[in-house]
């Protein structure tokens, strides 16, 4: 039976936006939850309900947005949990938010009765003794004593265990992703190993040149976000008795591919790219220990997912978004530069933020129209784009920011935290 109602913890992080908006367009009714406050707009305008103020780490916290929205047919995404290099550099948070906050979870399921948990686990949960081509799920099972060599993969294993017992002791439904590293299109992301894929397209996109962490021979498994999207949407809708690995854990497979012949790639679209190396030691300990490919043979069967994305078609995507957002960026910046001075001062942005921001709202009967703070927007805008505080904005402060951000967007989420 597909679950119509969803809620997801770690809503706003870069699994969870995909994820909440994959499942909306779905027609799941999804209730978005996260540590922040303010939810962003992308999330807001797909989820039927926001949660924001959710610390994962607060049983009482987790519990009462539990009793507030779900039941007993509700299905959860556990998705708070740091990436590979923030876990090495803080483990002690890392483990309240993983461990800690998957317990929280399970607190807050019993509190309602739901059964269904899904958790998305790392390819960092392998190790050096783990297979290097065709690795599947079930290895870990099979292999509960090896050695990750991370206390990120060492978390992961004790969130499996958590949840295997939730399984046997009662009657829980759980569902584990194995995820290898995510590429996507969109302007920003985490601090992770295999987000060396999307800083190397960012500075193509750019006329950069990229630095690289890993070791350039080193094959590392990725899966595109919309091949993902459809993987965990198929293990999370699937029927139990179709799901036959233990602890029902399947590797979610995309493309495998070095750094090397990322390089080659791009420079089919950028042929002047260029690199050098920067090791970092983290990263390129975390490359060397994951397996090289992942299996297809267990999603394949139980899932009936196969992924469509390969690597040209990966790098065309990510560096024409990249390339599309930079011409309308510039654009955005000359509506605000009407004189073509070459950069933008509060005035120009005051003028700006009324006209198209305001009145926009005005003209498509917004509650909240706020013309009275015009100023105060302003100001704190000035203070985000203006990098050396000079009173000025030049074209390259405001691309940066904007690879992020837009005039619009930060109106409408500065307003509707007054709604």
């Amino acid at each position: 039976m597909v679950k119509s109602k969803v809620l997801i913890i770690g809503a706003a992080g870069a699994v969870g936006k995909r994820l909440t908006q994959a499942l909306a367009r779905a027609g799941s009714h999804v209730i978005a939850s996260d540590r922040h406050d303010h939810l962003p707009s992308s999330i807001k305008n797909s989820a039927k309900v926001c949660v924001g103020g959710i610390d994962v780490r607060d049983e009482a916290s987790v519990v009462k947005l539990f009793k507030d929205h779900a039941d007993k047919d509700t299905a959860v995404w556990n998705l708070a949990s740091p990436l590979s290099v923030e876990t090495a550099m803080s483990p002690e948070v890392a483990e309240a938010v993983t461990i800690g906050g998957m317990k929280n979870t399970i607190a807050g399921m019993r509190a309602v009765g739901a059964r269904r948990i899904c958790f998305t686990d790392s390819i960092g949960s392998f190790g050096a003794s783990s297979p290097r081509t065709n690795c599947s799920a079930r290895w870990l099972i099979d292999n509960p004593d090896q050695d990750p060599g991370s206390d990120y993969g060492r978390q992961k294993r004790a969130v499996r265990d958590i949840i295997a017992d939730f399984e046997t002791k009662e009657g829980g439904d759980p569902r584990v992703a194995v995820l290898p590293g995510v590429l996507h299109s969109e302007p920003v992301w985490g601090n992770g190993t295999t987000e060396y894929a999307l800083d190397a397209m960012l500075a193509a996109s750019k006329g950069e040149t990229y630095a690289c962490p890993v070791d350039p021979d080193v094959p590392l498994p990725m899966v595109f976000a919309d091949d993902l999207m459809r993987g965990l949407m198929e293990l999370m809708h699937a029927e139990e008795a179709d799901l036959k690995e233990p602890q029902r854990i399947y590797c979610i497979p995309g493309l495998s591919f070095t750094a090397n012949e990322l390089f080659h790639e791009i420079r089919q679209h950028v042929p002047d790219f260029k690199t050098t190396m920067a090791l970092d030691e983290n990263m390129a300990k975390f490359a060397k220990l994951w397996p090289d490919t992942l299996s297809l043979e267990e999603p394949l069967r139980d899932l009936d997912y196969e992924p469509f994305v390969a690597l040209p078609q990966m790098v065309a995507n990510v560096l024409t978004a990249h390339g599309g957002r930079k011409i309308g960026n510039k654009a955005a910046f000359r509506s605000i530069d009407t004189c073509e001075s070459g950069y933008i001062n509060p005035p120009m942005l005051e003028k700006y933020v009324r006209k198209y921001a305001v009145r926009g709202r005005e003209t498509q009967g917004y509650k909240n129209r706020r013309q009275d703070l015009v100023a105060e927007v302003t100001v704190e805008l000035m203070k985000l784009m203006d990098v050396d505080k000079d009173g000025k904005v030049t074209m390259d402060d405001f691309l940066n920011w904007s690879r992020a951000n837009s005039v619009e967007n930060y109106m409408e989420d500065y307003l509707s935290q007054l709604e």
